[in-house]
């Protein structure tokens, strides 16, 4: 009984991880259908598939990759100690684990928006 347990909360988590990490690979193929013009949020467009010839276009389109894989690592860390938390059954050691890996989620998401926030900040000042 208990080793079925545990085959159904791996199962369970990793259906959860899957479609959270598939939801965006979702949302980037319909986002733009071919021939239209991406814009960027600095307002640049540049043609799906093609180079960006803007050197701002090309760090943000670089910072948001690289961004949005972090804040989406710091978000299933968020998970996973919620997970660790509600699974502790009482255990104390496994309540204040659960807690501290949900901490350290939360830092990593503030992190990674502070960090979005200074590039956008020293991109704008130093490129105009």
């Amino acid at each position: 009984m208990k080793k079925m347990k545990k085959l159904t909360k791996k199962t369970v988590l990793g259906l959860v991880l899957a479609a959270l990490i598939l939801t965006p690979v979702m949302a980037l193929t319909v986002a733009g259908t071919p021939g239209d013009a991406a814009i960027s949020s600095w307002g640049a467009t540049c043609a799906p598939g093609s180079v960006p010839t803007d050197i701002r276009t090309a760090i943000m389109n670089i910072t948001n990759w690289i961004l949005g894989f972090v804040a989406i690592i710091a978000t299933l860390v968020v998970i996973f100690g919620g997970v660790k938390y509600l699974t502790a059954a009482g255990n104390e050691e496994a309540v204040e684990s659960g807690k501290k890996t949900i901490s350290y989620g939360i830092i990593g998401v503030v992190i990674c928006g502070l960090a979005y926030a200074i590039v956008i900040v020293v991109s704008t000042v130093i490129l105009g």
